[in-house]
């Protein structure tokens, strides 16, 4: 049953050394993040791109300033936890001992699939909470009304934000598990996959612009941002969702069909 394998799976990654690894670093992240924008602020103005004004973070959506600004870090830990977690099973040898178990891949994958998201969605809610505490915190310091933040109009613009941003993880999250698959180690998916999404595709992006309408790192970003100027929130959802389902359809295939030997 999927359900046998999603509370498997929470067996290994409710391990302490994990939860506190991902929920406190998120956390901790997070909140400093917070700490930054707030300090570094201006107090009038409409600030810049990069760090808004005071008096922009005061207005219903400004709590939304710092979520689309954590977009990439979150992603990051996203897809390296979901490559981790399932490229360890073939380095530790540990897949077969599951396959004995249940010897039905599909539901193998799927309940795994399905704990790693849970386990990874609620980290980036707790996260968020947190971070949302200490932004109240540093508005009272710097003496930002924050009652905007709690009308209807803020409510429904922060509860979009979040809900794109998880999307987002969601589908970095799915890549990251994908790419653990096709590599089957570790160490070297993680390093390849952030290698890409980190490095590779800023290069490519700067020498031809025009590709980051399809890049999936880049199309992700648009989808947490609730779009941006590279893509449409429409556009990037469509396109990421379409990428998603295909590589997740190769990684199962893969995982169905190729052979464990350890």
């Amino acid at each position: 049953m999927i359900v046998d394998a999603f509370r498997s799976e929470w067996v290994k990654l409710r391990r302490t050394t994990l939860v506190l690894g991902v929920f406190g670093g998120l956390a901790a992240a997070a909140s400093f993040f917070v700490v930054l924008l707030f300090s570094q602020a201006a107090a009038v103005g409409p600030g810049t791109a990069d760090l808004p004004s005071l008096q922009v973070l005061a207005q219903p959506n400004g709590l939304i300033h710092g979520v689309n600004r954590v977009v990439v870090l979150l992603g990051i830990v996203a897809f390296g936890v979901a490559a981790f977690q399932i490229a360890s099973e073939y380095s530790l040898g540990t897949l077969r001992q599951l396959l004995v178990r249940q010897p039905r891949r599909r539901i193998l994958l799927t309940g795994k699939y399905l704990g790693v998201i849970t386990f990874i969605v609620a980290a980036v809610v707790a996260a968020s909470l947190i971070a949302g505490g200490v932004a109240v915190i540093m508005a009272h310091v710097r003496h930002v009304p924050v009652g905007a933040w709690f009308s209807g109009t803020g409510v429904k613009d922060l509860t979009e934000a979040l809900g794109e941003l998880l999307l987002a993880v969601v589908g970095f999250a799915t890549l990251g598990m994908a790419v653990g698959l096709f590599l089957r180690s570790a160490v070297f998916a993680v390093i390849v996959g952030l290698a890409y999404l980190i490095a590779i595709e800023n290069i490519v992006g700067r020498v031809l612009p025009s590709l980051n309408r399809w890049l999936p790192g880049q199309l992700l970003l648009g989808v947490g941002q609730g779009g941006n100027a590279t893509t449409t929130f429409p556009r990037a959802l469509l396109v990421s969702a379409i990428y998603l389902a295909g590589v997740a359809l190769l990684a199962a295939n893969t995982f169905r069909r190729r052979d464990v030997t350890a």
